[in-house]
C-alpha cells in the first residue's frame, strides 16, 4: 500500500476524526493539576528516602513560615525595626490558621539573665525604652549563645521570627491560600515600615512561588513562542497561510499531549510543565518540511495533489524516523527514578507521537484547503542553501578538517565539566527564599542541617539512663566537628532544665540520673512546645525516638556528604546496634541528587542512544549510513557540553538531562539530509551531485525548522523559573550546532566516506 497516497486520497476522512479525537482527548486539559513542591525533583528509589518518611511519620513537618528583619543601617535594634517586630505578633492572626509566633518579643531570658534584670522576657514593650534601655537589650541578647544561634545575626543586623500555622488538612489549595495571607501580611508591615528590610519563606511559600512560576510560563510563554515562530514561518515561508497551517496542526499536539496528561492522572511539575512547549516546536519541524518540499513541487509545475503526494512520500521516512528516536530520547528518561525527569520525558514522548500523528492526518486537508493563486516562495533560504552548497563541494576537504580539529578540541574539554547540583538555583534569584538564605549562611551560619533519628526501640526508652549516654557520646562528638554550627538534641535540653531545678548550679549541667525526673522534663518540653514556636519536637509523643539535629553552613554537596559519611561512621562503630540511628530530613536526599541521578541519566543515555542508533540503521537500511548518522547527532551536544566545561563548568544533574533528549531532537535535521543523499545515490548520483540534491531538497527546510525550534526554546530565557533558563542557554546552542555540522560537516564526511568506498570497490573490481 502507498502510504503517501492514501493519507492525500482520504485527507477529509483522517482531518474529521483527528478533529473528533482531539476533542475528547483534549477534554483531558480540565482535568490537569500543578504539582509545585519542590521535593518532587527528588529520587523515589533513594535508600535513604524511605528512613525520612519513617521519621517523617513520627515527626511531621511543622507548618510556619520564616520571617527576616534586616536593618539596612546595621542595628536591628531600632525603634522601628522591633516595632515591626512587635507588629508582627500583634497581627499574626491575619494569616490564615495561624497559631502562634516567635521571635525576640517574646523570647523568654535565662534564669540568670531573669534574676539580674527582673523580667522574664528579653524584650519590653518597645515604646517603654529609651535608647539606653535599647543599647542594654542589644547587650543582652547577642551575649546569648543559644539567641545567636538560631533567630539573631552575630552583628545584630538581623532576626528571624518563626510563625506557625496549622492547616485544617493537607489540600494544595489550601496550603497555597494560606502562603497568599503569609505573604499578604508581609507586604502590609513593608508598607507601614519602610526602613526595615522584611522577607519570608517556608515550604508553602516556596510552593505558591513554583505555582505561580508555572501558571505565569504556561499562560504567557507557550502564546510568545507559537507568535514568535508563527511569525519567522510567516517570513521564511513568505506566507502567513501555510505558518497558520503548522500553527494549527502544533496547537493540536499541545492539546492532545496536555489532555492525555490530565486523563492519566498526573499532575505537571515544575520540570515537565515545559513539555507542551517542546512538543509545540517539534510539531512545526515536521510540516516545515512537508510544506517546503511541497511548494518545490508546485515550482517544478506539479498539480497540488502531485505535490502533496510526492512530499509525503519523500518525508514519511525521515519525519518518522525523527519521531521514534525523539520519542526514544525522551523515553530514556524513565531511567531516573525523579519525578519531575521521568514525568518530562513522559509527557514529550506522548506528545512527540501526537505531533507526528496530527501531521500526518490533519496537515495534508489544510493544505490542499489552501488556494494556490499565488504560490509563495521561501524568502532568502534557498539562496543561502545554493552558497552552502557550493561551499561544500568547492571546499569540502578543508570544512571538514577544520571542523575535525574545533570538534576535537571541544571534546578534549568535557572533563572541565563537574557534575554538582544546588536546590537553590531553581530559585529566583531576586526571591525572598533566595535572599534569606544567603543572609543565614553568612550572618547566623546555619542555612542547612542534617536530621538523625536515634530509636531507643522501646516505649519511654529515651528516659532509660544507658540510651541517654549514648545520645550524649553522639552529640558531643558532633559539636567538635569543624564543620558543624550547631546541634540541638534532648541531652542538651536536659541538661539546661536539670542546672535550671538546682539554682542555675553549672555542676548541674549534666544528665539527670533520676528516671522519674528526666519524665518529668520531658513532659513539662512538651507543653513548652505547643505554645513555643521557636520549639521544634525533639522525641516523639510515645518517647520511643529522638532527632538530633546538625546544622551546618556553607557547604557544598560534597563536604555535606562527606560530614554524613563521617557521622555514619561514628555512629555505626559506636552506638548501641540496638538502637537503629535513621536520616531523617531532606538535605541528605538532595546532596545525593548529583551521584543518583547523574548515574541513572547515564544509563538512560546509553540505552537511548543505542537504541536510537539501531533504529537509524534499519530506518536507513544501510549499515553504512546509519553509523554515519552518529555524528552528527552525538557531536552538537558534546561540543556545546564541552564549550561549557571550558567557560563554566558545572552542570546539574537536569542540565546533565539535556545530553540524552538533546540527541533525539537534533536527528531531525541529519535524517533528511541523509535519506535525501541516499536517495540520489541510488538513481544513480555521484557524491558531489547527491550532497547538491540532499541540501537543495533538505536545507531550507531544516535551516527553517531550527531557526523556529532555537527561537521556540531561547524564550524560556524569559521564563520564571532558573530551570528554564538553564535550558536555553543549552539547548539553543546544541540545536544551532546541530544545525552547522549538517550543513557543513555532514556532506563533506558522506562524500570523503563514498569516494574511499567507491575507489576501494573499483581497485577491488
Amino acid at each position: 500500500m502507498d502510504l503517501a497516497r492514501t493519507l492525500v486520497e482520504r485527507r477529509t476522512l483522517l482531518a474529521v476524526l483527528t478533529i473528533i479525537v482531539s476533542i475528547v482527548v483534549g477534554w483531558g486539559v480540565t482535568k490537569t493539576s500543578i504539582d509545585p513542591r519542590s521535593d518532587a525533583i527528588l529520587p523515589e528509589d533513594d535508600p535513604y528516602a524511605a528512613e525520612v518518611k519513617a521519621v517523617e511519620a513520627d515527626f511531621p513537618r511543622s507548618r510556619s513560615a520564616l520571617f527576616t528583619f534586616i536593618a539596612p543601617d546595621g542595628d536591628i535594634f531600632n525603634r522601628e525595626a522591633l516595632t515591626a517586630m512587635e507588629a508582627l505578633h500583634a497581627r499574626f492572626g491575619e494569616v490564615q490558621s495561624a497559631v502562634a509566633v516567635g521571635s525576640m518579643v517574646n523570647y523568654r531570658l535565662n534564669a540568670v539573665d531573669e534574676t539580674i534584670y527582673r523580667r522574664q522576657y528579653l524584650l519590653p514593650p518597645v515604646d517603654s525604652l529609651s535608647d539606653n534601655d535599647l543599647a542594654e537589650v542589644r547587650d543582652i541578647a547577642l551575649a546569648d549563645e543559644d539567641l545567636v544561634k538560631t533567630q539573631l545575626a552575630r552583628d545584630g543586623d538581623m532576626a528571624l521570627a518563626i510563625f506557625k500555622y496549622r492547616p485544617s488538612g493537607e489540600g494544595l489549595s489550601e496550603r497555597l491560600e494560606i502562603a497568599r495571607s503569609v505573604v499578604a501580611l508581609r507586604d502590609r508591615l513593608r508598607g507601614d515600615y519602610p526602613g526595615v528590610e522584611i522577607y519570608v519563606l517556608g515550604n508553602d511559600l516556596f510552593e505558591l512561588d513554583s505555582y505561580n512560576a508555572q501558571i505565569k510560563d504556561r499562560n504567557n510563554l507557550a502564546p510568545l513562542v507559537a507568535l514568535a515562530t508563527t511569525l519567522l514561518l510567516w517570513l521564511c515561508l513568505n506566507s502567513l497561510v501555510y505558518a497558520l497551517c503548522t500553527l494549527v496542526v502544533s496547537f493540536l499536539g499541545i492539546l492532545l499531549t496536555i489532555g492525555t496528561v490530565g486523563w492519566s492522572g498526573f499532575a505537571f511539575n515544575q520540570i515537565s510543565n515545559m513539555g507542551p512547549l517542546v512538543v509545540l516546536t517539534i510539531a512545526m519541524a515536521h510540516g516545515i518540511h512537508i510544506i517546503s518540499i511541497y511548494l518545490q513541487g508546485l515550482h517544478e509545475g506539479l498539480s497540488k495533489l502531485e505535490a502533496l503526494e510526492q512530499s509525503l512520500r519523500l518525508n514519511l521516512q525521515p519525519v518518522t524516523l525523527a519521531t521514534v528516536t525523539t520519542a526514544m530520547g525522551f523515553l530514556s528518561l524513565n531511567y531516573c527514578s525523579s519525578a519531575g525527569i521521568y514525568g518530562f520525558g513522559n509527557a514529550v514522548a506522548m506528545g512527540v507521537v501526537w505531533a507526528y500523528l496530527v501531521t500526518l492526518t490533519l496537515l495534508p486537508a489544510l493544505i490542499m484547503w489552501v488556494p494556490t493563486r499565488r504560490i509563495p516562495r521561501p524568502l532568502g533560504v534557498r539562496g543561502m542553501i545554493r552558497r552552502v552548497s557550493d561551499l561544500v563541494t568547492q571546499r569540502g576537504n578543508a570544512l571538514f578538517w577544520g571542523l575535525s580539529v574545533i570538534i576535537v578540541v571541544c571534546l578534549a574539554m568535557l572533563p572541565l565539566n563537574k557534575v554538582d547540583f544546588d536546590r537553590f538555583e531553581f530559585i529566583d534569584k531576586d526571591s525572598d527564599f533566595h535572599r534569606v538564605i544567603t543572609a543565614l549562611a553568612e550572618k547566623i551560619g546555619n542555612d542547612q542541617s542534617l536530621v538523625y533519628a536515634i530509636d531507643s526501640g522501646q516505649y519511654y526508652g529515651i528516659a532509660d539512663p544507658a540510651f541517654m549516654l549514648e545520645v550524649e557520646r553522639f552529640a558531643d562528638w558532633l559539636e567538635e566537628q569543624p564543620d558543624v554550627s550547631v546541634v540541638n538534641s534532648y541531652v542538651g535540653m536536659l541538661k539546661t532544665l536539670n542546672e535550671a531545678e538546682n539554682d542555675n548550679d553549672e555542676a548541674w549541667h549534666i544528665l539527670p540520673d533520676d528516671n522519674l525526673q528526666v519524665i518529668d522534663y520531658l513532659v513539662g518540653y512538651q507543653l513548652v512546645q505547643e505554645i513555643e514556636p521557636h520549639l521544634e519536637p525533639i522525641f516523639d509523643p510515645e518517647y520511643t525516638t529522638v532527632r538530633v539535629v546538625v546544622g551546618t553552613s556553607n557547604l557544598s554537596n560534597v563536604q555535606l556528604l562527606e560530614l554524613n559519611k563521617r557521622i555514619e561512621a561514628w555512629h555505626a562503630a559506636n552506638i548501641n546496634p540496638d538502637y537503629r540511628v535513621l536520616h531523617g530530613s531532606n538535605t541528605i536526599l538532595y546532596a545525593r541528587l548529583n551521584d543518583t541521578i547523574s548515574r541513572q541519566l547515564l544509563e538512560g543515555f546509553t540505552v537511548s542512544f543505542l537504541l536510537i542508533t539501531l533504529t537509524m540503521l534499519v530506518g536507513l537500511r544501510s549499515v553504512r549510513y546509519g553509523l554515519i548518522s552518529i555524528a552528527p547527532n552525538l557531536l552538537p551536544p558534546a561540543v556545546v557540553f564541552g564549550v561549557w566545561g571550558l567557560f563554566v563548568g558545572q552542570l546539574s544533574p537536569y542540565i546533565l538531562m539535556l545530553f540524552s533528549i538533546s540527541i533525539g531532537l537534533v536527528v531531525d535535521d541529519s535524517v533528511h539530509v541523509l535519506s535525501k543523499y541516499m536517495a540520489a545515490r541510488k538513481a544513480g548520483e555521484n557524491p558531489d551531485e547527491a550532497v547538491r540534491y540532499s541540501l537543495d531538497k533538505a536545507g531550507s527546510a531544516i535551516t527553517i525548522t531550527t531557526a523556529a525550534l532555537a527561537m521556540g526554546t531561547f524564550i524560556l530565557v524569559f521564563s520564571n523559573t532558573y530551570y528554564y533558563q538553564n535550558v536555553a542557554l543549552m539547548l539553543t546552542p546544541i540545536i544551532v550546532v546541530a544545525l552547522l555540522l549538517d550543513l557543513l560537516f555532514l556532506p563533506p564526511l558522506l562524500v570523503k566516506l563514498d569516494r574511499f568506498l567507491d575507489r576501494r570497490g573499483e581497485v577491488s573490481a
